[in-house]
């Protein structure tokens, strides 16, 4: 599952699913989400194999195609990109 830490990586995986630039009913190319983790923050773990750090571990959104794992992006980077930060 690939990490994304990016603006360009998330719109990159979005091309690579086939979803549409508004992300409108990803269902139809069987791509799902799922959401993991404790903390709203992004500065710390999350996205990658559970680990010691399970308590601490942020809140992410995990996208599964075909129910395949693809990738995974931190929820409070995606609140920040959706506010206008570009990285």
């Amino acid at each position: 599952m690939k990490r994304i830490s990016t603006k360009a990586e998330l719109i990159e995986v979005a091309q690579e699913l086939g979803v549409r630039p508004d992300w409108h009913e990803p269902d139809e190319q069987e791509v799902t989400a799922t959401t993991h983790g404790l903390n709203f923050d992004n500065a710390g773990f999350w996205g990658e194999p559970r680990s010691a750090y399970k308590g601490h571990e942020e809140r992410h959104v995990a996208l599964y195609r075909e129910g395949r794992a693809v990738a995974a992006v931190n929820l409070a980077t995606l609140f920040a990109w959706a506010t206008g930060w570009e990285n």
